[in-house]
């Protein structure tokens, strides 16, 4: 017994998808016999002992026992004849079609049978009667039941369709189109159930049973096989077909593959589907069955995974029937193998019993020591990849592992305000997230508003303006092709860690001033070059400028020679002193708005710098010192040594220069902060000048720290901060506070002139005494109108102009583009019209002499402007906004040889 016991257990196993068998060459699954056992008893208990085993097993086997004795019973109770007017053509496969139904393996059902109830649905119905000449309204109202999708709803459609379009003539065109679509082929445009594409599909060209090609369609083989109408059908030809949809539903939940693609459902389908018939015979339809299923395998020749086991009484024997010899439990294995070698033959032949595989089981033993010693029923394990949401966690995975870097990416980009299709949709944008200093900074360059550096809205408003004034200089360039475009490239400090409102304004400033310049250049009504500024971004400190360069803008300036200069360059730092250098060696002339470290001039033949520098800083300070009569400088500065070049550089020409002077002074660092700084109070240093060698960041803490318990105002010391804190004296914010109210406090000014042209500059027309001419009345008219555009745009109101008076950096910006455009223009006019190559516009500025709104340049006698004015400004209370600051020393030319000056230097 055990020997048939373990080939039931081997045919339940599912062959791999790779499994080639020895007999035949099959790949995969393998062709099943039906089982016939006969048997002294019935129903038989090796059956009953069989599903028993079944039942243990874990993970179970899907499986199903019928009592085929009790078969019609069981249908009579499911079928009463008002559920149903005729009962199944086959019992015992509704029967098992209920049982397997309910059979899930692992949390999945096994099948529905959906092609199998179809046709079951349509055997035990009658075609309503339908009025009217179309003789499918009928199968289509049956199917849409069917389907749950009753005619109502086309009825109701149609009543829609007719009252959305009213009129007739467009209701017959269309109906003329889906009549001449119909004849066309195109099935949709006619009546259609829809929901049943894969099983009418099927039925029409997928099997032969009950001669599906007799019908044009898949509706009028539907009405063939309703009652009334199957009458003049072939019974058995309709049996095989259910037969046949029957071990198609089981073959598609059994598939493992979907045309191409793995269908991980069928690979989780490990075990075949016994099924025990106790009790067939010849009367109760159980011989029928299997004589359909021999029949649709034979003729069909595709492989189901249905094991079926049936047993019965000797009497009467199918074997007889058959003509087959029915072989011992023992040598069930060996009978199983000669099967396997002769099925090809039998199949071919298509013989009555090709399928079966008789066996003889001894008369029922009480003993159950038998059944102790057999197999375990159990399906085998679902590989890995196959069990339910694995492969989705893996996809999910790579998914994840493949999609976090684009979303940290996007995160960045998104975070540091940068573009992330810029590059790809723009030749002008070229950017790339970098790390400066622990903080991700968006850096590269953009000549349009797919990239807009910074986070400071004012800032972003300023560029975007320029941006707006390229287009406007390329469509001026394109209707008057005489006129050139040049571009300058204005590179800078736009973005850094935390908010810092003075660098973003100081910063839109500059770029306010090359707007300004912008726009009174790109007139229609102008002949002189177009303007165009790129805008270019080293990050916070200028930290990764020369990576910028020679990644982005080395590339930019090779390919673009319209780029005659470069302007900006924010802070004297190793990083910025590289970029200079670059600059140099490919020829490209570069003007530092505000840079004034000494040693910048000897690192480049192109570099040309409007402010003076520290040398002139430092001789300005002394001066100051020598004309107030300051009995001690002290010059308080933050540690040296560092990469602020400016810093070291100044303190160091600063001490030589008292000290060549004879003025006595005092260098004293602070290690942490300025609050290190005592308070100048304690003791009268009346006498006294204190100069702040810092940068603007902690110049308010500085303020504090020198007044700190200071009763008498008269104790302190005359203060003055180098030209670095000008963006802390433009800062609003920084100067309101509390703590600062009444301090005095005096700077060194790089574009003093503009800054006393005051508040009737920002009116529109400077003070008179300033004596700026031309040059101070155009950019005052120009400044006065961008500022009202400023004030009256949705910007917050931190972010307006505040003060009262011209921003130093926008003067020398704008100064700055003016001296590229004056140089085009004369090498224009050496050059008879054509455009100059920027190497030209180099030796051009060493041959000019520039008045503009911040003063007169003679870069002849110096490529630093070493003669422009240099202007001690003084503020009375630096708390008080709204204070105009007044010139206390000027050394250099003012506007012109004549303009009368006072004894210490400034405007009479």
């Amino acid at each position: 017994m055990n020997v048939l016991l373990e080939v039931i257990r081997g045919l339940c196993d599912r062959p791999g998808f790779f499994y080639r068998s020895r007999t035949e060459e099959v790949v995969g699954d393998q062709p099943l016999p039906l089982l016939y056992l006969e048997s002294e008893a019935s129903p038989t208990p090796f059956l009953r002992a069989l599903e028993h085993k079944l039942d243990e097993g874990r993970p179970a086997i899907p499986h199903a026992y019928v009592d085929v004795s009790a078969v019609r019973a069981e249908v009579d109770k499911r079928w009463p004849p008002e559920a149903r007017e005729t009962p199944p053509l086959l019992p015992l496969l509704d029967v098992l079609s209920r049982q397997l139904a309910e059979v899930h393996v692992g949390t999945e059902r096994l099948t529905r049978f959906d092609h199998y109830r179809l046709v079951d649905w349509l055997t035990s119905k009658r075609l309503p009667r339908k009025p009217g000449r179309d003789d499918r309204a009928s199968v289509i109202e049956l199917l849409r039941q069917w389907t749950g999708r009753s005619g109502q709803d086309g009825d109701a459609l149609n009543r829609a369709v007719d009252a959305f379009i009213p009129n007739l003539v467009t209701r017959l065109g269309l109906g003329l189109v889906a009549w001449v679509g119909s004849k066309a082929g195109f099935r949709w445009l006619g009546k259609r159930v829809p929901g049943l594409a894969r099983e009418s599909k099927w039925f029409m060209r997928g099997q032969n049973f009950a001669l599906p090609n007799h019908s044009i369609e898949f509706l009028g083989f539907a009405e063939r096989l309703t009652l009334g109408r199957r009458e003049s059908e072939n019974e058995e030809q309709i049996k095989l077909l259910l037969v046949h949809a029957f071990l198609e539903d089981l073959r598609i939940s059994y598939r493992r593959r979907r045309r191409f693609l793995p269908r991980r459902a069928g690979f989780r389908r490990t075990a075949y589907i016994p099924v025990l018939l106790d009790g067939v015979t010849e009367d109760n339809g159980g011989w029928e069955l299997l004589e359909l299923i021999n029949d649709v395998r034979n003729e069909t020749g595709e492989l189901d995974p249905l094991l079926v086991i049936a047993a019965s009484s000797v009497q009467p024997a199918l074997s007889q029937r058959l003509g087959t010899t029915p072989v011992a439990p023992d040598e069930t294995a060996e009978a199983l193998t000669t099967w396997r070698e002769e099925l090809p033959r039998k199949r071919q032949m298509l013989a009555p019993d090709a399928r079966y595989l008789m066996i003889t089981l001894p008369f029922p033993s009480s003993d159950r020591k038998k059944w102790k010693g057999a197999p375990a029923f159990t399906a085998a394990p679902v590989r890995w990849l196959a069990k339910s949401r694995r492969l989705e966690a893996i996809i999910a995975a790579v998914v994840v592992v493949l999609l976090v870097p684009g979303f940290v990416a996007v995160q960045n980009n998104v975070e540091a305000n940068c573009s992330i299709v810029g590059s790809a949709i723009s030749p002008g944008v070229s950017t790339r997230l970098m790390d400066v200093g622990g903080n991700v900074e968006c850096l590269g360059y953009s000549d349009n508003t797919s990239q807009v550096f910074g986070s400071n809205e004012r800032l972003r408003w300023t560029q975007q303006a320029v941006f707006a004034q390229n287009e406007a200089a390329e469509r001026l360039h394109d209707s008057e092709p005489a006129r050139p475009l040049v571009s300058l490239l204005y590179f800078s400090s736009l973005t850094h860690k935390d908010s810092n409102p003075d660098a973003d304004h100081s910063r839109a400033e500059e770029l306010e001033g090359m707007l300004l310049k912008q726009r009174q250049q790109n007139d229609r009504s102008s002949s002189g070059p177009l303007l165009r500024v790129v805008v270019a971004n080293g990050g916070g400190k200028m930290g990764r400028a020369d990576d910028v360069l020679s990644e982005m803008l080395i590339p930019l300036l090779e390919r673009d020679p319209s780029i005659i200069g470069v302007v900006g360059l924010d802070r004297s730092v190793e990083q910025t002193q590289k970029v200079i250098s670059a600059l140099g060696s490919f020829g490209v002339p570069t003007i530092g708005t505000t840079l004034t470290e000494a040693s910048l001039p000897k690192l480049s033949t192109t570099y040309f710098q409007l402010i003076p520098g520290n040398v002139r800083q430092a001789d300005l300070v002394r001066r100051y010192a020598q004309h107030v009569g300051a009995s001690k400088v002290s010059i308080r500065h933050p540690r040296l040594g560092g990469t602020d070049v400016y810093l070291d550089n100044l303190v160091n020409v600063l001490g030589k220069e008292l000290a060549a002077s004879g003025v006595r002074y005092e260098a004293i660092e602070w290690v942490n902060s300025p609050q290190e700084v005592p308070s100048q109070c304690v003791e009268d240093h009346s006498g006294e000048l204190v100069f702040f060698a810092g940068r603007e960041e902690h110049f308010g803490e500085f303020l504090q720290a020198v007044g700190k318990d200071c009763y008498d105002k008269n104790r302190l010391p005359r203060i003055l901060a180098d030209d670095a804190i000008i963006r802390f004296i433009a800062q609003k914010a920084s100067r309101t506070r509390d703590s600062l109210a009444g301090m005095r406090v005096s700077y060194v000014s790089m574009a003093g002139l503009v800054v006393l042209a005051g508040k009737s500059c920002v009116e529109g027309k400077p003070d008179q005494k300033v004596r700026g001419g031309l040059p101070l009345d155009a950019f005052c008219a120009g400044y006065s109108r961008l500022a009202d555009e400023i004030r009256q745009s949705a910007l917050p109101p931190e972010d307006k102009p505040a003060k009262p008076w011209p921003g130093e950096h926008m003067a020398v910006a704008y100064d700055a583009a003016g001296l590229f455009l004056d140089t085009v223009g004369n090498a224009q006019a050496r050059l008879s019209g054509r455009a100059p190559h920027r190497g030209a516009i180099a030796g051009e500025l060493r041959e000019l002499e520039f008045f503009g709104a911040t003063g007169r340049t003679n870069f002849k006698a110096s490529r630093v402007g070493e003669t422009r004015n240099f202007t001690i400004l003084e503020i009375a209370n630096i708390h008080d906004f709204e204070q105009q600051p007044t010139c206390v020393f000027l050394t250099g030319d003012l506007y012109g040889p004549e303009s009368p000056r006072l004894a210490n230097g400034c405007p009479a």
